[in-house]
Formats: C-alpha cells, structure tokens, sequence
C-alpha cells in the first residue's frame, strides 16, 4: 500500500512537471510572439517617418523643369545628402553614351579613382536595391558606403546614386528602402525630361520647316505681284495683299511659339536652387 502511494506521488509529480514545461513554453511564445510584433510596429513607425520626411524630396522632384540632367543630380544629391546625413553624395546618369556624374561637395572627387563613376554603374548594372559596404579603401576618404541604382520601371539601371560616411553607418531596411524609392522617382523624372528634351527638338525641326515655307511663299507672292504689276485687277491685288497679311501673321505667331513654351527657359528660379555645401 505504501509503494502504491509513492509511485503516485511520483507520477503526480511527473505530470505536474510536464504541465509547467508546457506551460512555460507557452509564455516563451507569447513573449517571442509579443517581441515580434513589438519589433515590427517600430520598423513601421520608423518607415512611415522616413517616408513622411522624404516627402519634401519627392515634391522637389516632381515640381522642378530641369533642363539640364547635371543640375537636377546635383540638386537631388544635395538634399539626399542632407537627408542620410552623409558626408559625400555623388551620382552618375547615362544620357546615350554619355555619362552625366555630379558630386557634393566637388572637392571629394578628388579623393575618387578615375573611373569610380563606372565602376559604380557596373556596380550596380544588375541591381534592383541598394548595396552596402563598412570598412571601404581609405583611399575613399570615408569608412561606409551605400551605393542604389536608378532604375527604370523596366530594362537596366540607367545610372546610380552614392553615399558615403566618414564614420560607420549601418543602414536599416526601412531607410535603404526608402533610398530606393526616392532614386527610382528620379528615374521616372529623368525619363519624362528626356521624352520632354525629344518633344522640343522635333517641335524645333517642325517649326523650322514651317517657317522656311511661309518665306517662300512671300517671295513667290511677290515675284507674281511683279510680273502681274500693272496689269492686277483691284479685286486681285486685294487678294495677293490678303495673302501677304496671313503669311505675315502666321510667321509672328511661329516666331512667339517658343516663347510660350518656355524654350531656352530651365523653368528654375534663384530661389528654389540649394546651393551645394562644401
């Protein structure tokens, strides 16, 4: 009888064990669970400031008319630079074969190799988001460096943009992803300007052919007004001087068109430019 108290005892035991092993792993979930979601509302308090913050660039980007692809990098680097707080910002767009590179400040290229601007479009030939590095070359003359494609909607990057630290930087997810967010926008503006710059060169061509044919047309109303000269009829003459008077018109009119659209015109004020720090 005795034997039989203790071996259930015993097994009360067992089970009350295995009951509070059950049960602590239950909190341990719980609390994993709870870290969990804790970590996640602040990834995405952290990334909805990021992106409320970044705002003001992206309405930079969508109200200037650049027409020079090197001015609009260099003031987009100027306010990324300032946004990461990085010591050096520089960036490199392909127009054709051309590279366009603009750099804040200018003196840090000097501390670049000569070819650092294609090894960093090779770089980043065959990337969809940002790339980092700690501990970069000294010859650099900073120490982490985080390099993010411009990328199209479709097709390879068409350049790229850089920042550099001259003290270790780790970049969080939620700002690499907004980097990439705000290079990607500068991508779709310098595919609307270049569609814009396409659009006003054949505009250009256009109305130097239309205006070549209204001249001729003043001279060939004028050789017939004297080879006729004497022998017009009022009704005729009226006429020929009707047709002078519209040619005249519509050359005024071709002649004011570029003014109206701004032609020779950047569209930027001294105001809205940021002057570039050093």
């Amino acid at each position: 009888m005795k034997l039989g108290i203790e071996l259930s005892h015993e097994g009360d035991f067992i089970a009350a064990s295995h009951e509070a092993e059950v049960r602590a792993e239950e909190v341990r979930r719980d609390m994993s669970t709870a870290k969990a979601s804790q970590q996640a509302l602040e990834e995405w308090s952290s990334l909805s400031g990021l992106w409320d913050r970044s705002n003001l660039i992206r309405i930079f980007l969508w109200q200037q008319t650049y027409e020079d692809s090197k001015a609009l990098m260099l003031q987009f680097s100027v306010r990324l630079r300032r946004f990461y707080g990085a010591e050096f910002c520089a960036g490199g767009l392909l127009n054709g074969e051309e590279l366009i590179f603009a750099a804040v400040p200018e003196a840090g290229l000097q501390q670049l190799p000569d070819n650092f601007a294609r090894r960093c479009l090779g770089l980043v030939a065959h990337a969809r988001a940002p790339i980092t590095w700690n501990e970069v070359k000294a010859e650099f003359g900073f120490r982490s460096m985080v390099v993010a494609p411009v990328t199209p909607p479709t097709g390879k990057p068409v350049g790229f943009l850089m920042l550099g630290h001259a003290n270790r930087r780790i970049y969080s997810a939620a700002e690499l992803f907004v980097l990439q967010s705000l290079v990607s926008e500068l991508a779709w503006v310098v595919r609307q300007y270049q569609r814009h710059k396409e659009h006003r060169l054949q505009l250009a061509d256009l109305t130097h052919d239309v205006e070549n044919t209204l001249r001729l047309m003043v001279s060939y109303t004028g050789m017939i007004r004297e080879k006729l000269s004497g022998s017009l009829t009022r009704e005729q003459a009226e006429l020929l001087a009707g047709v002078d008077a519209d040619i005249q018109r519509l050359l005024r009119q071709l002649l004011a068109a570029p003014a109206e659209f701004g032609a020779g015109d950047s569209g930027v004020t001294l105001a809205e430019e940021v002057t570039p720090a050093e």
